[in-house]
């Protein structure tokens, strides 16, 4: 009696996913300093990564609008998918009149689907998909950007979907992204672990779950890689063993207000690494009291902390930058 034979399930690697970084061989070092080396919050598996944007070297205060430019030259990697990119690039390649317009055309469009209400928290979206892209090397799975039907209407769930290969386990990893900029430290970090809690963990009450993420990663997974698709979906298939060697991970992205701004310049300024350090052990606090309320102590996740002089004024000279008429 003849069987037919089984054909072995598409994994896939690191390098695959390696390959899928849009990260443009620069360091986020010209955009952003780092305050503290990462550290791990102790009986967690939350590692933190404390920055602040680097400062204009005449005028000693954050360049926030070269950190604006750098934002709005990632748009089209952020907002639009992969096909729509290659098409662009086959334009340009084919040359002619209209190969210039193709990225003018897509740059445009991913403009277009930004929020521009003063109080968006679009552009924390935007840096979190640059940190995970260019320091983590989490290439980015899913955005709702392109999903969008409505360009003044956030879109609900995750802030976007990184993957990665778990490197004990061979497990592939998906991180479900969450920025928040406030005012206040505690309540960016609460509000923060609290979205991550319900999309990963998904208790009773939750509001938001991963259900609706999974659902559309795998229906709308487009990375201009047949295979590696394929993959994924098979991954995201609950028929499949596979499926069992997902583990769902966070990216926290947390913006605040700090007012002794001026005295965290001039630490910096004296390499004073201990003063710094009593001020991010004491900042360390309110996020692991977060992760133990939020029941995420067993949860891998990556948080980027940034102390700023103004989450406001950097949300308006986002919008400004995007062109909203209300940015001033």
């Amino acid at each position: 009696m003849s069987t037919t034979p089984v054909t072995a399930a598409p994994t896939i690697s690191p390098e695959q996913l390696a390959e899928l970084v849009r990260d443009d061989g620069k360091s986020p070092a010209a955009y952003f300093d780092t305050l503290e080396g990462q550290a791990e919050l102790e009986g967690t598996q939350t590692v933190v990564r404390w920055h602040r944007v680097c400062h204009d070297a005449t005028l000693d205060r954050p360049d926030t609008a070269k950190l604006i430019d750098k934002l709005f030259r990632l748009l089209i990697d952020f907002a639009c998918t992969r096909e729509e990119l290659a098409e662009a690039l086959a334009a340009v390649k084919k040359g002619g009149s209209a190969s210039g317009q193709a990225f003018a055309a897509l740059q445009e469009k991913a403009r277009r689907l930004f929020v521009t209400s003063p109080t968006t928290g679009e552009v924390g979206e935007l840096l979190l998909y640059y940190l995970a892209e260019h320091l983590l090397k989490y290439p980015q799975v899913l955005c709702k950007f392109p999903l969008k039907t409505n360009p003044n209407v956030h879109a609900h769930g995750a802030d976007g979907v990184h993957a990665s290969i778990d490197p004990m386990t061979g497990h592939l990893r998906l991180h479900w992204g969450e920025a928040k900029l406030y005012g206040d430290l505690a309540k960016a970090v609460d509000d923060c672990f609290a979205s991550l809690s319900e999309m990963i963990l998904e208790p009773p009450a939750a509001k938001k779950t991963k259900q609706r993420d999974i659902e559309l990663l795998r229906d709308n997974v487009s990375l201009n890689e047949p295979k590696l698709e394929e993959a994924i979906r098979g991954y995201l298939n609950p028929d499949e063993v596979r499926s069992n060697k997902v583990k769902f991970c966070g990216i926290a992205l947390v913006g605040f207000d700090f007012a002794d701004y001026a005295a965290l310049t001039k630490e910096v300024a004296q390499k004073d690494a201990k003063a710094i350090a009593l001020r991010t052990a004491k900042w360390q606090e309110k996020l692991k009291s977060s992760v133990q309320k939020h029941e995420l102590l067993g949860v891998t996740i990556d948080a980027f902390c940034i102390p700023c002089v103004s989450v406001k004024d950097l949300r308006a000279a986002f919008l400004k930058h995007l062109g909203a008429v209300h940015a001033d």
